[in-house]
């Protein structure tokens, strides 16, 4: 029991170390993007809602705001009970290229993304959450970024755009330093593991030949593996900004990040068989989105064994020293992206307080996971959470 907590702190440890070493060279070498390349291409952009009326004015209008605009705009109303098709329609009158397809009964955010594929008619499609909008410029940078690497797929950089209260300050945090930071250094070596839902550009072909599945609680995470496994380049558009509203309480917080966990769970078992694929996918991309999964939590539960007062057996130290290798870690992998990333620099408090708070949220929300998978819970088709 000793040693095995040993190991997964010692794994976790590397992993942070890598994390810090990964993004700094990414930052010291990052390639320049020419703002022209791909421009005259067309762009749809598909916008999955389910109950969306407070904030799908603001996603459509972010879009109206980007130059060149998209080639066109559809919106799937996956059977809202409120007036988010009613809404969408009023924003979309008279644009040309915008429409609303209205489902009369939910099909699940994955079919929904699917349908609205399925009719777009442009060469790119950006996929982007009813709740989530784009800073200016921001499709224009995709764009360049994914024709300009010759990649099949580009993730938008994500910003938190509620950021009031000591919740969503401490998410914004998190989203800097732990996501947005360690997906640049995926970048570097040409191994993201998760392509966000929030917002993603993609070759439409591409989602043509790889749909979204419904078969995880992770559409995104899921159709990711799958373009890794098959060789596909996917890249991060770091100057193409998106920014998604968090949970605004800590029960929506739990609960998404319990469903986030259990869909990265089945996509662990559902891309460990069968074996093969590309090389990347099975020394990098698979093992590290493994990690990322299961080592945030089991980190913190192998401390335990430790803080009872027992030494490690391979390298032989007591809790405390244990205990402050983890503390300078943690901190030295969000300092490194707080300093390349100052602009969206929070307090003291803030940053001095996410480890932690991050901490105890991978805890809950791994035995969260496992408890739903076991009593068999799972709703694919029907969560809608972010």
């Amino acid at each position: 029991m000793l040693l095995a907590a040993e190991l997964v702190l010692l794994v976790l440890w590397l992993r942070l170390a890598v994390s810090c070493a990964l993004g700094i060279l990414a930052q010291r070498g990052k390639p320049p993007i020419d703002k022209n390349e791909g421009t005259a291409s067309r762009i749809s952009v598909v916008i999955p809602a389910l109950n969306e009326e407070e904030t799908i004015g603001a996603t459509l209008s972010s879009l109206f705001e980007q130059e060149p605009p998209p080639w066109e705009i559809l919106v799937v109303d996956d059977g809202s009970s409120d007036r988010t098709g009613e809404l969408a329609e009023q924003w979309l009158s008279g644009r040309e290229g915008g429409r609303v397809i209205r489902l009369p009964r939910n099909r699940g955010k994955a079919e929904a993304l699917n349908i609205g594929i399925r009719a777009a008619s442009g060469d790119f499609v950006a996929t982007v959450d009813a709740d989530t909008r784009l800073d200016a410029g921001a499709l224009t940078a995709a764009l360049a970024t994914l024709v300009g690497r010759g990649a099949g797929a580009a993730a938008f950089y994500l910003e938190v755009a509620n950021r009031t209260t000591l919740l969503e300050r401490l998410q914004r945090q998190e989203y800097v330093t732990s996501m947005n930071f360690e997906r640049v250094g995926q970048d570097a070596v040409g191994m993201i593991s998760i392509l966000p839902g929030a917002a993603t550009l993609y070759r439409r072909e591409l989602l043509i030949a790889y749909p979204f599945s419904s078969r995880t609680r992770t559409e995104d995470a899921d159709l990711t593996l799958e373009l890794a496994r098959s060789g596909i380049r996917v890249v991060l558009a770091a100057e193409a900004v998106a920014s998604t509203i968090a949970p605004v309480s800590v029960a929506e917080l739990l609960s998404q990040r319990v469903r986030w966990t259990t869909g990265h769970l089945q996509c662990c078992t559902r891309h460990a068989y069968p074996s093969g694929g590309y090389w990347r996918f099975r020394l990098g991309v698979f093992p590290n989105f493994v990690a990322s999964t299961l080592l945030g939590g089991l980190g913190l539960l192998a401390m335990i064994p430790l803080w009872s007062g027992r030494h490690t057996s391979l390298l032989g130290l007591d809790w405390i020293e244990v205990s402050l290798i983890a503390i300078v870690l943690a901190y030295a992998q969000r300092g490194c992206a707080t300093l390349i990333d100052g602009q969206r620099r929070e307090g003291v408090w803030i940053f001095l307080l996410e480890p932690a708070a991050t901490g105890l949220l991978c805890i809950s929300s791994l035995l969260g996971a496992l408890y739903s998978l076991t009593r068999n819970r799972s709703d694919f088709s029907k969560n809608w959470t972010k």
